[in-house]
């Protein structure tokens, strides 16, 4: 059990604090988590890919955590298991350590002297846990790939899928050494689909033949990614965040001095971009472009219903 103290700050002000259910169904494993409080949640919301599910669906807690002990040794070790509530027949099991606690006051409820005239107790002080590390999951953590995704990275695939190994083993180091490869040789790749979003948008043709520049640029791949950002035109900005700014902003930072928890955290977020980016706005540019030619047939009086209203 890990020692109990009196402050929380065992952990970087930086760095995230793991909800409970993400710690369940995502977080790697032998990577210590920052938590405020941890206790396995009733009720997850993960993946079943049995014959009868194939799907996201949620799953319920099965049992209490149970304390895994040996004779005469302190283990810190805690076991829980889920069952898909939709077909009832596939199971998540995990194995967490306690690493951390910390001393908490909790204060007494005070309750209306016309209801109680007891006066309350004074604070009662609890040991809360604040950090834990995953030590064991069956299944594993998936590596699957989206088959759009799988289908645009061609080769790639397996490095992509060796980033998602390392990551879900807790080698945060190696994670981002494979994704990063993996975007250095996809990056005129896109460069080229903000280029066709642009077009898809109607963007004049002098911005999206600047940001087609940006590819042929004699420079390293992040720079590639800098310069295409500072072209990209304002109307594609998501809620105001440029994704190849930000792309940028994961793939140039340095790792010298980086934890394995900050190379993890620093492949999640690039592995989120790299997908929005090269799989979302790309199903984006086919979905507009089908759509405007469809609107054109109509246009045209090429469509059935456009012909049978015509007197």
């Amino acid at each position: 059990m890990g020692d109990e103290k009196e402050s929380a700050a065992t952990a970087k002000p930086d760095s995230k604090i793991v909800s409970p259910e993400e710690f369940i169904i995502s977080w790697p494993l032998y990577t210590p988590a920052a938590v405020d409080g941890f206790y396995p949640p009733e009720r997850v919301s993960y993946v079943c890919d049995g014959p009868q599910c194939g799907k996201e669906t949620t799953w319920m807690r099965m049992n209490s955590p149970q304390y895994i002990s040996f004779e005469g040794l302190e283990t810190g070790l805690y076991w829980v298991w889920y069952l898909c509530g939709l077909c009832n027949h596939k199971p998540l099991s995990v194995i967490y350590r306690e690493l951390e606690r910390e001393q908490r006051t909790v204060k007494h409820q005070r309750f209306p002297s016309s209801i109680s005239r007891i006066p309350p107790g004074p604070p009662s002080r609890v040991a809360v846990t604040i950090r834990v590390q995953k030590v064991g999951q069956f299944p594993p953590l998936s590596i699957s790939i989206p088959k759009a995704l799988e289908k645009n990275l061609g080769d790639h695939a397996a490095l992509y899928k060796k980033a998602l190994m390392s990551r879900n083993e807790g080698f945060g180091l190696g994670a981002v050494c494979y994704i990063r490869r993996v975007v250095e040789d996809k990056t005129e790749d896109l460069i080229e689909v903000v280029a066709q979003l642009a077009e898809s948008h109607s963007i004049d043709p002098e911005t999206v033949k600047k940001i087609r520049a940006a590819k042929a640029e004699r420079t390293t791949y992040d720079n590639k990614l800098r310069i295409a950002s500072t072209v990209m035109p304002a109307s594609l900005l998501i809620d105001g965040v440029n994704p190849l700014d930000v792309l940028y902003g994961l793939v140039s930072a340095g790792l010298h001095d980086l934890t394995e928890e900050d190379c993890i955290r620093i492949t999640d977020e690039t592995k989120s971009v790299f997908e929005y980016t090269f799989t979302r706005l790309r199903a984006e540019i086919t979905a507009r472009k089908d759509f405007a030619d469809k609107v054109k047939k109509w246009a045209g009086g090429n469509s059935p219903a456009v012909k049978a209203s015509k007197p």
